[in-house]
């Protein structure tokens, strides 16, 4: 199967998911329990007034009538209004300054923990046996299992309660809210810390095994012992060859760990006070903001998607045996 077939059979395939995965939103929300408009009505109401900001936001029309109105609003890229933030459109809250700052936090922290893991796990798996795989194996399975909102509050003890090294809380600090642009990045950068130290704890020890595991399974392989038998120093049998096994790896973990670029990480952003769709949606949930939310779960259908495609792509470019019917990565 040629490259072009290939990626436009998987558009395809994404096209349709996205579809089910958006309808599946749409009736999700509107079948669960309580009263949504509980969230915005205020007590002192008249009935009356009651009644026409229910009919505002459309929530008297028959369910198969809102579906089609949900998906020419949605081709529109109207989101619907939030129930918490009276008035303001679910667009205006999710695709801004929020979705910046939880993308930038994950993003980094994701990139920062595939980076490393790659390249130490390549060495670790090498090594299997020896003592440094012994102590980063035993480490990584204690990382993997501790709770990261216990991770979160421990950076927090150590490095804003006793060395005073980053901020308690917030994405940038009040005062320097008006001050110049190289200042307030430096602040930003400043509460930044924090947090992306708690994302890359969380991911590195995960993204190391199932690396280092990869290139213990590839040890054994027949090319392997080619590779050594032509006189192949270890470098260059590690760098030139298995790391594209190890690629592939990180790569098909980044997409199966995709949501959480909109998401975000719930708890470290709650815990830090971070300023992202994850705390957006933890607020939201509270509340019953429905609308928020099923715009965050819509979105986050559509990065997946995404980030699948792409992995998928990005697996047939490094491996061309995937684009073969019958092929799996």
């Amino acid at each position: 199967m040629s490259l072009a077939r290939f990626i436009a059979k998987k558009f395809f395939e994404s096209a349709i998911t996205v579809f089910i995965g958006v309808t599946v939103a749409f009736f999700l929300f509107r079948l669960l329990p309580g009263d949504p408009t509980a969230a915005f009505l205020d007590i002192r109401l008249s009935p009356e007034a009651k009644l026409k900001l229910i009919e505002e936001f459309g929530l008297n029309k028959p369910l198969w009538e809102q579906y089609f109105v949900f998906l020419a609003n949605l081709l529109k890229g109207n989101l619907g209004l939030s129930f918490v933030y009276q008035g303001t459109p679910v667009t205006k809250l999710i695709f801004g300054p929020k979705l910046v700052n939880t993308v930038v936090l994950m993003g980094l922290g994701m990139f920062i923990s595939a980076l490393i893991a790659t390249f130490l796990g390549l060495i670790v798996g090498w090594n299997r046996g020896s003592k440094l795989d012994r102590i980063t194996t035993s480490v990584s399975y204690m990382a993997t299992s501790a709770p990261i909102f216990w991770i979160g509050l421990l950076i927090l003890l150590i490095f804003a309660g006793y060395l005073k090294l980053i901020p308690a809380s917030g994405t940038v600090s009040v005062e320097l809210i008006e001050a110049d642009p190289l200042t307030r990045l430096a602040d930003y950068l400043w509460h930044l810390v924090g947090p992306l130290i708690v994302i890359v704890i969380y991911f590195l020890p995960s993204y190391l095994l199932y690396v280092r595991n990869t290139v213990v399974g590839i040890l054994g392989e027949d090319f392997i012992m080619v590779l050594k038998a032509k006189g192949l120093k270890d470098r260059a049998i590690l760098f030139g060859h298995l790391l594209r096994f190890a690629m592939l790896t990180v790569v098909t973990l980044l997409a199966l760990q995709s949501p959480l670029l909109v998401s975000g990480a719930i708890i470290t952003e709650t815990v830090f006070g971070w300023n992202g769709i994850g705390l957006l949606l933890y607020n939201s949930v509270l509340k019953s903001d429905y609308p928020v939310i099923q715009g965050i779960f819509i979105l986050t259908i559509v990065v997946v998607v995404v980030a699948n495609l792409l992995a998928d792509i990005i697996h047939a470019l490094i491996d061309p045996r995937i684009r073969f019917e019958g092929g799996r990565r």
